[in-house]
């Protein structure tokens, strides 16, 4: 089963060109995993990408959430809180790849989880708070 790579559309831009930018180099992780795992090296690639997600996500969260804060934006505490559904996720994978290294499974589902969470949550929230944001302060994108 070979799997597909996420496309960068812009229906999954936010019009807000540092959280774009960010949202890029996610998408680029999660192909990088996708090729890993449709090469047979899905398992070598997971400690990669976890160790990237864990960076990943406290410099971006942290950005992201900044800037709403700042704008007051109404759908900042919303955004706070998937993004904890996210930490929590990956603390989750992080455990399951440390009591099972070698499964190839997890690559799989850890490639699955983090491709529909990115559309989900860019689609549900980030979409908004760039729109929130872009009226706001235009020159933001």
């Amino acid at each position: 089963m070979a799997l597909t790579y996420f496309e960068w559309t812009n229906d999954l831009k936010t019009g807000v060109a540092m959280i774009d930018a960010h949202h890029r180099e996610l998408v680029e992780a999660v192909n990088d995993l996708a090729g890993a795992i449709n090469r047979g090296e899905g398992r070598g690639a997971i400690q990669r990408l976890l160790a990237f997600l864990k960076y990943y996500a406290e410099w971006h969260f942290e950005k992201e959430e900044a800037c709403a804060h700042q704008a007051q934006c109404p759908l900042a505490e919303t955004n706070c809180q998937a993004h904890r559904q996210f930490l929590t996720l990956l603390k989750d994978f992080q455990s399951a790849y440390r009591q099972s290294p070698d499964d190839e499974s997890l690559a799989i589902r850890l490639h699955e989880s983090l491709a529909n969470w990115l559309v989900s949550h860019i689609m549900k929230i980030d979409k908004k708070i760039g729109e929130y944001l872009n009226a706001q302060s235009p020159s933001i994108s």
